[in-house]
């Protein structure tokens, strides 16, 4: 590996957060997950797929299962061992260059502490970078941010953790890849990552995550140096608000290219009742150069804006309604509205898309 990678880190924790260093109970726990969702996509794709660069939540008006996951754990002493699996369109989307069999872990890996204050992870598990939970169940919005859609839900090498005092969390991560098991075709390059986590109190947490990986062949030379600072806030009981900032490199070694990649998010949500929550997000993703957004036609200098309500029937089962908007500078998204498809019209591309989305969730 040809590479060196500075890691400067200051800060994090999302609302999901890490129990990484926290004290376990010697024997087996398990966690279900389903989530079943309808979406309603107002530029009728008429082979039902939503926008590609979605992964949760991309089919149009059809019901179906975002994802269905059961993970187990055991704990005995210091070692921990957790396999999880998870199926739907979500992982089917997510996984879809994986291996077969493969592509339906949710989890996979041996944790080792060797003090109560240093943690050895290894094999497949959740990524560091973002401040969203791949179950939406824990997210402040249904649908997942861009920056999150397009930074790892998933890695597969070793993270070392290590928490020297009680306000701060530190790890590095050596991976096969940005979010891949297995290694990519002509590829011998290794992903590298650092996280650091700073929590002064219970409402505030602040955190900064990088990854520096090269998932194309050697030959091509492309390197992507992701950074991602975000924080999370609640003053009070009603009300959780985060915002994240994210800034890539990308470089090409053979064109001596570089590229630049910026995402700003937004999001709040207020508990108005006690069972009855409000939500709303703004994002900015600008990928002009096709860092990780490459359509077909034009570039990807997009705001997106989403607004939901959310139900608790129960403290295990949610149920969501949300609105959710884009608008490019570039016609990017396909539209088939009104389009008789048996007569194979030419295709049509317009700057804008909107859905709506209901979702059922339990988590127990």
């Amino acid at each position: 590996m040809k590479n060196i990678l500075l890691f400067i880190s200051i800060i994090t924790s999302p609302f999901f957060s890490n129990a990484q260093l926290d004290s376990l109970t010697d024997g087996f726990s398990q966690e279900f997950y389903v989530d079943f969702y309808y979406s309603y996509d107002f530029n009728q794709p008429f082979d039902h797929a939503r926008p590609d660069f979605l992964y949760q939540y991309n089919k149009h008006d059809q019901m179906s299962i975002n994802m269905a996951m059961a993970d187990f754990s055991y704990v005995k002493g210091k070692m921990s061992a957790n396999l999880g699996m998870n199926f739907g369109d979500f992982p089917s989307a997510n996984m879809a260059h994986e291996r077969n069999l493969l592509n339906a872990l949710y989890e996979a890996n041996i944790n080792y502490r060797f003090t109560e204050d240093l943690e050895l992870t290894v094999g497949m598990f959740s990524s560091h970078m973002g401040f969203e939970s791949a179950l939406s169940f824990d997210n402040l919005l249904t649908s997942h941010s861009l920056a999150s859609e397009w930074t790892p839900y998933y890695l597969a090498g070793a993270k070392l953790g290590y928490k020297p005092f009680k306000k701060w969390y530190f790890s590095l991560t050596l991976a096969n890849g940005n979010q891949n098991i297995t290694e990519s075709v002509a590829n011998t390059n290794k992903a590298i990552g650092a996280q650091a986590t700073f929590e002064p109190n219970e409402k505030l947490a602040i955190n900064y995550s990088n990854l520096y990986s090269n998932d194309a062949p050697d030959s091509a030379g492309l390197f992507v140096f992701y950074n991602n600072l975000y924080a999370t806030y609640s003053p009070t009981e009603k009300l959780d608000l985060v915002a994240g900032f994210d800034y890539a490199i990308g470089n090409n070694e053979v064109t001596n290219l570089q590229s630049q990649l910026f995402v700003a998010s937004v999001l709040a949500r207020y508990y108005v009742y006690d069972k009855w929550a409000l939500a709303g997000r703004f994002e900015m993703y600008n990928d002009p150069d096709g860092i990780y957004m490459n359509p077909i036609v034009g570039n990807v200098e997009m705001m997106s804006y989403s607004g939901g309500v959310e139900y608790f029937a129960t403290e295990n089962i949610k149920f969501k309604l949300e609105g959710r908007a884009f608008s490019n500078t570039s016609p990017i998204f396909r539209y088939d509205q009104g389009i008789d498809q048996s007569q194979l019209p030419g295709v049509e591309y317009i700057a804008s898309n909107s859905n709506l989305l209901f979702s059922v969730q339990a988590k127990f």
